[in-house]
């Protein structure tokens, strides 16, 4: 029974703990996006992995890796401001998520220039970057897919099919 809890000071399961309210509906198709792209990405760290393991060894598999992470984090911390700011205007969503893509950007190119800068040769070029395309190409996938197959209740009412209703 779910009123036993009711008066000994446990969250109630309708209301979120700690007096916080609940997630509007943009904030959990933000979060479910993000859910099914962590998993797409790391289906792409462990698939790339995986095959630059077999085909170059260690390195290739730690290149593969470090790729993979790389694409990762850059779209893991992009969808994570989009899901503070899901539930605020359109215009301030479109200025935060602009401003996160321009930072993670920057933060990329300044990274890969202190590697270049640095003389290091320790990853493979090749699969580094194909475990970043790899992981790119699933974490948007499933982004997609999912997106496609959600119902979103703005789009969705008052569509009707054509068809008379049954008392017609």
């Amino acid at each position: 029974m779910m009123d036993e809890h009711v008066g000994d000071g446990a969250a109630s399961p309708v209301e979120p703990p700690s007096g916080r309210p609940h997630p509007g509906a943009s904030t959990l198709l933000a979060r479910r996006l993000l859910v099914v792209g962590m998993v797409g990405g790391h289906v792409g760290l462990l698939g790339s992995t995986i095959v630059f393991g077999a085909l170059r060894g260690g390195v290739g598999a730690a290149s593969a890796a470090v790729g993979a992470v790389i694409a990762i984090l850059f779209f893991s911390l992009g969808q994570s401001v989009v899901l503070r700011y899901a539930e605020r205007e359109g215009a301030a969503l479109l200025v935060a998520a602009l401003a996160s893509y321009g930072i993670r950007v920057s933060g990329l190119a300044g990274a890969v220039a202190l590697y270049e800068k640095s003389g290091l040769a320790l990853l493979d070029r090749t699969a580094t970057a194909l475990g970043i395309i790899a992981t790119v190409l699933l974490w948007t996938t499933a982004e997609v897919v999912t997106f496609a197959r959600m119902r979103i209740p703005v789009y969705d009412l008052g569509y009707t099919d054509g068809r008379p209703s049954s008392g017609e």
